[in-house]
């Protein structure tokens, strides 16, 4: 085994210091190191397992991108911050065990970790970057901590075995195509703070079949529940201000009520006094029972 250079300056393992040999299969970063630096392992074909030192901080950008016999990383308490691709395209990583000292995974951290299965997130994580588990394709619950403020978008985008998703209660915002395309997703459990759920949200999540919005809910984008073909019911709150134009229930062919918080007047405000038609994935026209509920309290 070769290892990085061990003067004492020396406080990251760089692109050359270890070579992608047999011998390398396994390979435990010594004490001191702080910091993985870019490429460092990218692409490296024999190396199966990572143990990371507790000095560590950060994992810099594509520093594991594309180890695709890479089966087990060991992170350490200590390590800050996880750069963009930093895993990406890690096709045979099984789990991903992340210490409560993470603040940061950055955008498509690790995107196309096809059989990740397991998942658990940094209780300290303050933002999952753009697409950071795009196409984990075996992954099928994720809980994110209430120390998350920001998922950004397509961060969960065509996990196709994503069945139950515990979101932070202080996230404001589902961004555009979080879970877009996970056509196994039942159950989502909504933050309590949440005021919008973007553009395509939960586009193609075909097995979604009932959803409550919080009562905070003010605007829900375009597209955002488009081809959810077996949503049946919605609850839709009193506050909510903007149902952007567009097919927001285009392609929701089981679709057939949805609660609304507010009064009759207050729903023909939102709609413009027309009908919401929702056209089905047949082209036929479909129009749901709407029930206001005028609910007096709902804040």
């Amino acid at each position: 085994m070769t290892a990085p250079n061990e003067k004492s300056e020396i406080r990251a393992v760089s692109r050359g210091d270890y070579a992608d040999t047999a011998d390398n299969a396994v390979i435990r970063i010594p004490e001191g190191i702080e910091e993985i630096a870019e490429f460092a392992f990218s692409e490296f074909t024999s190396l199966t397992e990572i143990y990371l030192p507790r000095s560590l901080v950060k994992i810099s950008a594509s520093a594991f991108s594309g180890c695709k016999s890479l089966r087990r990383v060991v992170f350490e308490h200590g390590l800050l911050e996880i750069g963009d691709e930093a895993f990406a395209f890690c096709s045979s990583l099984l789990g991903v065990y992340l210490p409560d000292s993470v603040k940061r995974i950055g955008e498509g951290a690790f995107e196309g970790c096809a059989s990740l299965s397991s998942l658990r997130l940094s209780e300290a994580v303050y933002i999952i970057g753009p697409s950071a588990f795009a196409y984990c394709f075996n992954l099928t619950d994720v809980t994110v901590p209430d120390s998350c403020a920001l998922v950004e978008f397509s961060a969960f985008a065509f996990c196709f075995s994503l069945e139950a998703v515990k979101l932070s209660g202080n996230m404001a915002l589902i961004d555009e195509s979080t879970f877009e395309g996970c056509r196994s997703l039942v159950t989502v459990d909504m933050p309590k703070k949440l005021r919008k759920i973007g553009r395509r949200a939960f586009l193609g999540c075909t097995s979604l079949a009932s959803l409550i919005l919080p009562v905070g809910v003010e605007a829900v984008g375009l597209d955002a529940f488009s081809g959810c073909s077996a949503l049946r019911r919605i609850a839709i709150p009193k506050n909510i201000k903007e149902l952007e134009d567009g097919d927001v229930f285009g392609g929701c062919d089981a679709l057939a009520e949805i609660s609304f918080g507010g009064s009759a007047a207050e729903w023909d405000s939102l709609t413009g006094g027309k009908p919401l038609a929702v056209e089905c994935s047949d082209l036929t026209v479909r129009l749901p029972r709407v029930s206001c509920l005028d609910l007096k309290n709902e804040i």
